[in-house]
């Protein structure tokens, strides 16, 4: 197998570079081919961020990093129960080190549905995608953590979850399913939506509260 690349993650617009650690943190950024490279890039501006693009067999370099962020996909159509080789899922190895993992860590998208697979829980298809701007209900345990009653964000996926891992705490969901959980313990959070695109939690004030 060849060694899988990893490369600084760079700000689109050329005004920041994603490397500056005088106020920022290391990160390590797992790239599930995710169609929303640049928003990521803006929004991870001021922090130094190593890119890993996944695929089976990855080594991830989790040294020295003070967070860990699991993208969404989409970008080359893997999906969570696409499979890799005989009794091996695509993102086995993904799901195996969320299970390991001892850094804090951020799913988003296809990285929520990695670790609440990771962590016991069913993933379903819908019968369409569901792409744009969604209202999302606050629970009363994610109005104390998020200081939000309600919120507005970009979705962009064909999955969903209806009942949250063991041993996870529920703070927003929709019509769908269960759209932002935390762990009771670890420092774990993931959000079925995008909020690298913006929205009323983008993903600066996520990283933030992490």
């Amino acid at each position: 197998m060849n060694p899988v690349r990893s490369k600084k993650l760079k700000n689109s617009a050329g005004s920041q570079k994603a490397n500056r650690t005088s106020n920022g943190m290391k990160i390590l950024l797992i790239d599930n081919n995710t169609e929303h490279k640049k928003a990521l890039a803006g929004a991870l501006a001021g922090h130094e961020v190593e890119i890993q693009k996944y695929r089976p067999g990855l080594d991830f370099h989790t040294d020295g990093k003070s967070l860990v962020i699991l993208s969404g996909g989409g970008g080359e159509g893997r999906e969570i129960y696409d499979v890799h080789s005989a009794g091996h899922l695509w993102y086995q190895d993904e799901i195996n080190f969320v299970r390991s993992c001892d850094k804090p860590l951020l799913g988003i998208c296809m990285g929520f549905e990695i670790i609440c697979k990771a962590y016991g829980s069913k993933i379903d298809e819908l019968p369409k995608v569901q792409e744009g701007k969604y209202d999302l209900i606050v629970t009363k345990q994610g109005k104390s953590l998020l200081s939000h009653g309600k919120l507005t964000q970009h979705q962009a996926h064909k999955w969903y979850v209806k009942r949250a891992p063991k041993g996870f705490k529920v703070l927003a969901k929709s019509p769908t399913g269960i759209e932002v959980i935390k762990h009771q313990k670890k420092p774990i959070w993931a959000t079925q939506f995008h909020p690298e695109k913006g929205g009323t939690l983008d993903l600066t004030r996520l990283v933030n509260t992490i």
